[in-house]
């Protein structure tokens, strides 16, 4: 029986980051040339409407190497 997506996670989670990332690069590059193409316009319309309600709200943006330093700092130990 293969292994199910929360075994492989459990299991990938406690490579080390280089192996991880590694990991990550391999099964994106799996992904056929059409399929990302439909997984890169679902990402770019899902951004489209983000944009869109950002704007509509008139919300504030951060920077981002603030918000990274924040989420890296909520995960320290």
């Amino acid at each position: 029986m293969p292994l199910s997506k929360e075994q492989i996670k459990t299991a990938a989670l406690q490579l080390d980051p280089a192996e991880r990332e590694a990991l990550a690069e391999e099964l994106l590059l799996s992904i056929s040339d059409t399929e990302r193409k439909a997984v890169d316009a679902a990402w770019l319309e899902e951004a489209k409407r983000r944009d869109a309600v950002f704007r509509q709200r008139g919300g504030t943006a951060k920077r981002v190497d603030e918000v990274i330093g924040r989420l890296k700092d909520s995960i320290r130990p």
